[in-house]
């Protein structure tokens, strides 16, 4: 067969819409009713065994079968299933097509390459390697020789498409490879789709070198709770092609009985990662292969495998990820125009028009495999994936606008993918997680305009906030809390305050450091307890938020603020006209040393002082700014100017507060202060005068 009958061509055909078909069966049903006399396929243990839960294959969902625990070791099996025939050619289109674009996680199946002494290897299997792409990589990017031996028709066509050496058949303990032993045998999430591992184990063990090593993957049967959603079980416990589900003592059972006296697992990510060898060697599960190999050599075989669409659109999103992910911008400016000529060509859509991008699917009562085809002939699997990466690149570049359409493309583009994959009994977690992080993204640009917003986006998300990345959703809810707090609207995000002191508070019992992030919002809390009277907790929180800055000018701001806490207020009297009025009158006449003895006095005194009008915060600002060399604490001036004013000098302080980022390097503060410009000017188009609009206009130039 010729590889072009699995490749889907492009074709512009939209697909009808049509009632989409609900189940009112659950796939999955936990029933704790029923005991069985069976024998752990890891442990050997004997017994008793109790029934968890009952569950459909996804291709025979009339169909159930029980899942059994061990009393023992705790390995989960199905001891009535079968092993799924992976000869099997149906639908190998369509499987080819999503296992190119999205199924294929690369980066994971590349880094077992990297756990155990990688620069003692020179000889590589893989047994069931699918499509085989580490063993592509592993020859070309490592210089190895590699072999994938596995005897799905989906491995026979990887080898076609990739051109990598490829054995048809099961691997035998009694007939061995001839070029083996290999230095290194990788099975990756297979064992668990075998029904009795032993002979599986002892076929492995035959193709291990003596002093090789043995890698596996597998899913964890820990990960199997009742709290666990169904999305994150369905990948775990798929009943029909899951026979075996180990915990980590299960696995390392199952391998010490293969010969394998010396075994190393690690659990994470609903997956257990194990390194079995008959002799020490060295394990390190968080190693990767070079990052600038595995950059490059996605970029080779985009170009070199570009005529197939689904081949280009695999290596292509995943090169632009990569280029993202390691800063390299210019490359990942280049990675996303290549993709979107391509896409305008093959599929009819501009990605640099992310607004006009509206892929729509719905599953007919019917025939949904027409359906799928037809939306795949006309859309990429990936381009959720592909649209959250277009945004962080245009993001990073200050092309903030295109990046919230490119967000909210993400979004809908990730919606309609997840209805299709539902219909493939399929599931992808990049997908899903591409939108959780463009939602998160949108909140944070939001912020900087209508923190109000912002904040009701986030909390649409606590629904969900299991499924978001927590390091991104931590950075946004700072972010959002502090964009309000720090600029005088601490009300529009109140309904955020409980969730911020939360994670700070946390941190603080736990001893983890709070990121600068943190440390505005942790400044946001105390200008809030300041403002109430409460200087105890005012004084804890400004502490937190000093100690959080790594930046010492931005330090030295938040220890300036504890100061003030700890000096009492002076009593109110004339005198502190005398040297606002000076200090006035010496800008006025540009005379930096007739200013510096006023400004030093104005400095000492607090934030909140009466005698801080707008003119003197300004004055302060131009001081700093352009006598004093000092434009971080301009900026801070030049905001109280900006909170203490209205109108055109509200905007011109504004304008200064930009200014004054921009001659420090800060950009973020730079690009914050022209957002609220842009904003003042549709608000405020009667202050908004020529002046003010041809100087916004030399800040965006």
């Amino acid at each position: 067969m010729q590889v072009s009958s699995l490749t889907i061509r492009p074709r512009r055909k939209a697909a009808k819409k049509q009632k989409k078909k609900v189940s009112l069966e659950p796939w999955v049903v936990w029933r704790a009713n029923g005991y069985r006399e069976l024998t752990c396929p890891a442990c050997h243990a004997h017994g008793l065994m109790e029934k968890q839960l009952d569950a459909s294959p996804p291709f025979e969902p009339k169909k159930r079968y029980a899942l059994f625990e061990c009393a023992d070791c705790g390995t989960l099996h199905y001891p009535d299933a079968r092993p799924f025939k992976y000869e099997s050619r149906k639908d190998a289109d369509i499987a080819r097509k999503f296992y190119l674009e999205v199924g294929a996680g690369l980066d994971a199946m590349i880094a077992p390459l990297a756990w155990a002494e990688p620069e003692k290897v020179s000889s590589y299997l893989e047994v069931g390697g699918g499509y085989g792409f580490s063993v592509d990589f592993a020859s070309r990017a490592l210089g190895w020789r590699a072999r994938n031996i596995d005897p799905s028709f989906i491995a026979g066509v990887g080898a076609r498409d990739l051109g990598h050496d490829h054995v048809p058949e099961y691997l035998s303990a009694d007939n061995p490879l001839p070029d083996g032993p290999f230095d290194r045998v990788l099975s990756s999430e297979v064992i668990e789709h075998v029904n009795d591992p032993d002979p599986f184990l002892a076929a492995l063990a035959s193709a291990v070198a003596t002093d090789g090593a043995l890698v596996v993957t597998t899913p964890d049967a820990a990960a199997v709770t009742r709290d666990a959603s169904l999305d994150a079980l369905r990948p775990i416990i798929v009943a029909g092609h899951h026979l075996v589900i180990f915990t980590a003592d299960g696995l390392t059972r199952a391998l010490n009985r293969a010969g394998f006296p010396h075994v190393t697992v690690k659990e994470g990510d609903s997956t257990l990662y194990a390194v079995a060898s008959r002799h020490p060697v060295e394990v390190d599960f968080t190693a990767r292969p070079e990052r600038t190999k595995y950059r490059a050599y996605l970029k080779q075989r985009r170009d070199s495998l570009a005529p197939d669409p689904a081949l280009f659109a695999g290596f292509a999103v995943r090169y632009l990820k990569e280029c993202v992910h390691s800063g390299s911008w210019d490359e990942a400016d280049e990675a996303l125009a290549a993709l979107t000529r391509r896409w305008k060509a093959d599929f009819g859509f501009d990605m640099g028009r992310p607004g006009q991008v509206r892929p729509a699917y719905t599953e007919p009562e019917t025939n949904a495999g027409r359906a799928i085809r037809d939306y795949a002939a006309n859309f990429p699997f990936n381009l959720a994936i592909a649209l959250f990466y277009a945004a962080r690149l245009r993001e990073q570049q200050g092309r903030t606008g295109e990046a919230m359409e490119l967000y909210r493309a993400c979004v809908r583009a990730a919606k309609t993918g997840q209805d299709v994959f539902e219909s493939m009994f399929a599931a992808c977690r990049e997908t899903e997680d591409a939108a959780f992080r463009a939602r998160l993204h949108m909140a944070m640009l939001t912020s900087k305009t209508d923190p109000e917003s912002a904040s009701k986006d986030l909390l649409a998300l606590l629904g969900q906030q299991s499924l978001l990345p927590q390091d991104l959703w931590e950075a946004a809810l700072f972010q959002v809390y502090a964009e309000g707090a720090l600029t005088g609207r601490p009300h529009l995000v109140d309904r955020l305050r409980l969730l911020v002191q939360d994670r700070l508070e946390t941190a603080r019992s736990n001893g983890t450091p709070v990121t600068a992030a943190g440390g505005y919002a942790a400044a946001g809390l105390a200008e809030l307890a300041r403002a109430a009277g409460q200087s105890d907790a005012a004084r804890r929180w400004y502490a937190m938020a000093r100690d959080a800055m790594t930046d010492p000018r931005e330090y030295e701001v938040f220890a300036a603020r504890l100061r003030d806490l700890d000096r009492p207020p002076a009593p109110p009297d004339r005198s502190s006209v005398k040297p606002c009025r000076a200090l006035i009158d010496a800008m006025q006449a540009a005379d930096g040393e007739a200013a510096r003895a006023p400004a030093n006095e104005i400095r000492t005194w607090p934030e909140d002082a009466e005698a801080l009008s707008a003119s003197v915060a300004f004055a302060m600002g131009i001081y700093c700014l352009n006598h004093d060399g000092k434009p971080s604490e301009a900026a801070i001036w030049f905001d109280r100017a900006e909170r203490r004013s209205q109108g055109e000098e509200r905007l011109t302080a504004l304008f200064h507060k930009a200014l004054a980022h921009q001659v420090a390097g800060e950009t973020e503060g730079r690009a914050m202060a022209i957002s609220a410009l842009e904003v003042a000017k549709s608000a405020e188009p009667h202050a908004f005068d020529t002046a003010i609009g041809s100087r916004l206009a030399e800040l965006q130039g």
